[in-house]
């Protein structure tokens, strides 16, 4: 960790430490506010917002901004994309029956019009339609993760400078919007319909 030109700029391990102890302090913040775990509010959410203060406010106090290394994030995604499909089964689509159908003609239907949309509103604005994608599917069905994979590839490929900003932009205002509306969506839906599970799962791990 060293200061350089009013920028603190913070090694690739000390990173990933930070990431992993502001994982803990988030899962504990989600779960002690009753708003964050009625709407099940994703921890990166939470730490996102919460970090994006902290070091908002260390700026305009201070003028030191803080840079984290990126080498380690690039690693971690091939880990990311290599298992994230893992437990994917088109056996488990079939047991399923005709809900999970459903929801896959809708979620490839509603892809469509993320993309047709990103693609027009960048047109509209004289954008490279590229940069559509990134606030269509790539963003909003991939996440941060596909975001960041791709945009350096659009940024090369379409001259599109501020890819990765566009991309994570539109990945979490996506993000933060499913979660304020999914969570009491759902369980208004849950009330209403007196909704119960068909089963009680066992736990994997032991609670107080």
């Amino acid at each position: 960790m060293e200061m350089v030109d009013g920028v603190l700029k913070i090694d690739k391990f000390l990173t990933v430490t930070l990431g992993i102890i502001v994982l803990f302090v988030v899962k504990r913040l989600n779960g002690a506010v009753g708003f964050l775990r009625e709407f099940n509010i994703p921890e990166p959410v939470t730490g996102g917002l919460l970090f994006l203060v902290l070091f908002g406010i260390i700026f305009a106090v201070s003028g030191t901004a803080v840079e984290f290394d990126q080498e380690a994030r690039d690693v971690l995604l091939v880990y990311f994309f290599t298992t994230i499909g893992i437990n994917a089964s088109l056996k488990d689509l079939r047991a399923g029956g005709k809900p999970p159908a459903i929801l896959l003609v809708i979620t490839i239907g509603y892809m469509i019009v993320q993309n047709l949309t990103g693609v027009s509103v960048a047109a509209l604005f004289g954008e490279p339609a590229a940069g559509g994608l990134l606030a269509g599917t790539v963003s909003l069905i991939g996440g941060h993760g596909t975001a960041i994979a791709w945009a350096p590839r659009i940024a090369e490929d379409f001259g599109i400078a501020n890819a990765m900003e566009v991309g994570i932009a539109c990945a979490t205002f996506g993000l933060i919007l499913a979660s304020l509306m999914g969570g009491p969506i759902a369980k208004f839906l849950i009330m209403r319909h007196h909704l119960t599970p068909a089963k009680v799962e066992t736990q994997d791990a032991a609670v107080s």
